[in-house]
């Protein structure tokens, strides 16, 4: 058995998010026994308040629970610094970290906006710290699958992709605006389509150009205190343009009744085509146009749940799915290998350069909508 390295964790956030990653670091920690070589160590996590922090400490298993972030940076037993908390508050707690030494986990999107979020890529480069942005889709095992027939020339010549993001919280145009969780946030293009936009980037390549159309569809709701304006956007649309000559088309919706959360992707090609989505993460739909066999020509629904299949060598027998929270694992216990062992981040995870670049093609829709035409997406 290899000797172990422990790593600690200091999380900044307490909430779902917070759930999230830590259940992943207490699960990757057995189950990627024995073959890894590290262990990674919950220190401190930080919340809100000192109060807060010593809850969720106590629900979390943390060692200690402080407030505020500054505490959790100047721990020396700290490696990473994890920070899942609300978009808005991603930047500079981010960047005092990467100062401060420390290795970076921010979830997405990585910044509200290209400027602050080229402050954190500059900020973790010039500390020459490890660094992920949380694209967990990534690393369910299918959607590895399809990267790897991707870049395999399974497909062939790569033609177009297409994705969607829907969800329905603000379909019903009564619904109180404190109970969509966008309006609070930061619209539906960052709270979702940016993990579109990350998808298409990592298994088709650079974006180089967009014409979109944004809009918010409820301009007034109901809120606690009465009406309120409301200008967060609630239907993010683009169509897209790849360096490699690949077109694409993304659409995310916050209106979309009945879609509680599906996000999916298809991806067509001379030889064959892909096609994934969320509410069914364990299955990658492949179609090949060379079968050995023209009678048996379609799609076959592949479940990614081999030994072969990416991960899934640590979890069960074949057949055995898994469900969302094993993105986050499997992308926690890649980023704890590469602390480990001083591997690269990417591809196969997206780092802040990603996050950053998903944060110009954003900003860059916004643009083209307002201008009403298609613009060049410059980095």
């Amino acid at each position: 058995m290899a000797e172990r390295k422990k790593i600690g964790i200091g999380m900044l956030g307490a909430g779902w998010m917070g759930r999230a990653h830590t259940n992943a670091y207490i699960t990757a920690r057995y189950m990627f026994w024995p073959t890894s070589n590290w262990e990674p160590e919950l220190v401190v996590i930080g919340s809100s308040t000192e109060e807060k922090g010593k809850l969720a400490a106590q629900r979390f298993g943390y060692q200690q629970g402080v407030g505020g972030y500054e505490a959790i940076i100047n721990n020396p037993r700290v490696d990473v610094f994890d920070n899942v908390t609300p978009d808005r508050i991603h930047v500079e707690p981010s960047i005092a970290a990467a100062k401060a030494g420390k290795h970076v986990i921010c979830e997405k999107p990585l910044a509200v906006g290209a400027r602050d979020a080229k402050r954190m890529l500059d900020a973790v480069n010039e500390a020459k710290v490890k660094h992920l942005c949380c694209f967990n889709y990534r690393f369910f095992p299918a959607v590895q699958l399809a990267y790897d027939l991707i870049q395999d020339g399974v497909l062939g010549k790569i033609y177009h992709f297409s994705g969607n993001y829907y969800q329905d919280h603000g379909s019903d145009e009564n619904t109180p605006a404190e109970d969509i969780w966008y309006i609070g946030w930061s619209g539906v293009a960052q709270g979702i389509t940016s993990h579109l936009i990350d998808m298409s980037r990592f298994l088709i390549g650079e974006v180089e150009s967009v014409h979109g159309m944004v809009r918010t569809y409820n301009k007034v709701r109901n809120s606690k205190n009465g009406p309120i304006d409301v200008t967060a956007d609630e239907g993010f649309f683009s169509m897209v343009e790849f360096a490699n000559g690949v077109t694409g088309v993304y659409q995310s919706l916050g209106v979309a009744n009945g879609r509680r959360s599906r996000f999916s992707f298809e991806i067509y090609g001379s030889k064959g085509s892909l096609a994934w989505n969320v509410e069914e993460p364990n299955f990658l739909d492949i179609y090949l146009s060379e079968s050995a066999d023209p009678r048996v020509l379609g799609f076959t629904r592949v479940c990614a749940t081999e030994p072969n299949h990416p991960f899934m060598n640590v979890w069960w027998p074949p057949g055995h799915t898994l469900g969302w929270e094993h993105g986050h694992i499997n992308m926690i216990a890649h980023f704890l290998d590469c602390v480990a062992n001083d591997k690269p981040v990417a591809p196969r995870a997206a780092t802040f350069e990603d996050g950053y670049k998903v944060a110009v093609i954003i900003d860059t829709i916004n643009e083209s909508s307002k201008q009403g035409k298609k613009l060049a997406v410059q980095y």
